[in-house]
């Protein structure tokens, strides 16, 4: 079957660029001048792939991602912004919204072969991975149970609510339920060899958690444990394999989910083998503060110890103190009561090593 591969930019030449560069490599290509014109292609069309400039007329990119949350069996496709910004505060906000990745113009045959490949190798072993684990699991929950989603899924499902600390799991506990945050905010951690604590990410309302090891049929990989007073919903996993087999698009939003944290994962790997203690530190405080904050504040509050600071940077608590000492004598954070106030988000953001 050919792979098909929709490409959105204004740019006449760069959109011929691309094309030419994708039908050699033997892709099958379907491409638009902006993005009001690729919106009506994905909707007619079942590409496996879209390349998308960000500055358009009609349409920006920014708003054909949004608009694919809205189109029903199109939300999973993998997406690529094409775009000259090359600023975090752009990254940022095509990740936040749900990009796959980034390639930076001016375009090169290599760059856009080699992350087309990339991403399309992710995602089809995703993808086939939930086809292989829930192809015979039609039968292990009641079929007249609701298949709308899986908020609305379960009868059986369990509210639990957790005081700061408390424990949701603890990591190698068998995986039994999808857990889904209705208030608060749990960090997922793992113990190194020398027992000290890593945090993998922060989760607030919204979030799920537990499907990656529901899916390899295992323990948990991670500890969850609540770091303020936090509520959450249990849905048993055999609610949740029913609710994959029987739902295209709650199988293709799980696979976009598990495709963004292999995604996230890579960069902060990435950050913490290159950058400075400074950087990884100012890089944690920024984690955390936009994990706590759904709003766009010039000053953003949270309350965040030095020691989950720590374990989010992969720098001793000793070393995050020299550096938080350092950033409140430069104007750019303020500390109080175990709160951190960033005052510069913008200058902390952009920080040297």
């Amino acid at each position: 079957m050919d792979t098909t591969i929709l490409i959105i930019e204004d740019n006449q030449e760069l959109r011929e660029n691309a094309e030419e560069i994708l039908h050699l490599a033997n892709y099958k290509v379907l491409s638009a001048e902006n993005g009001k014109a690729g919106l009506e292609l994905i909707r007619n069309n079942n590409p496996d792939l879209i390349l998308c400039d960000i500055k358009m007329p009609e349409l920006d990119g920014y708003s054909v991602l949004r608009a694919l949350d809205n189109i029903p069996d199109k939300t999973g496709i993998p997406f690529i912004f094409m775009t000259a910004c090359s600023g975090k505060a752009d990254f940022r906000k095509g990740m936040d919204l749900g990009a796959d990745d980034y390639i930076i113009k001016p375009l090169d045959a290599e760059t856009i072969l080699r992350v087309v490949d990339k991403r399309l190798k992710k995602y089809n072993s995703i993808k086939t991975m939930f086809e292989h684990k829930y192809v015979d699991l039609d039968g292990l929950v009641d079929e007249n149970k609701s298949q709308k989603g899986i908020k609305t899924l379960s009868n059986n499902k369990i509210i639990k609510k957790l005081r700061k600390k408390d424990v949701l799991f603890f990591e190698d506990n068998p995986a039994n339920f999808l857990y889904l945050i209705l208030s608060g905010k749990i960090k997922t951690s793992k113990s190194n060899e020398f027992g000290r604590e890593v945090i993998i990410d922060i989760h607030r309302e919204g979030d799920f958690l537990g499907y990656f090891s529901l899916l390899e049929g295992g323990n948990h990989n991670v500890s969850a444990i609540a770091i303020e007073d936090t509520e959450v919903e249990m849905i048993p996993k055999q609610d949740f394999y029913q609710a994959l087999s029987s739902d295209n698009n709650i199988t293709l939003k799980f696979a976009k989910l598990m495709s963004n944290k292999f995604s996230s994962a890579e960069e902060k790997l990435l950050k913490m083998a290159y950058d400075s203690a400074r950087k990884r530190v100012a890089e944690a405080i920024i984690f955390a503060a936009k994990r706590y904050n759904d709003d766009k504040k010039e000053e953003i509050c949270f309350n965040l110890n030095r020691e989950n600071i720590s374990a989010l940077s992969g720098i001793s608590p000793e070393s995050v103190s020299r550096n938080l000492t350092c950033f409140k004598e430069e104007g750019l954070i303020e500390t109080y009561n175990g709160s951190i106030l960033i005052k510069d988000m913008k200058k902390l953001a952009t920080l040297k090593n």
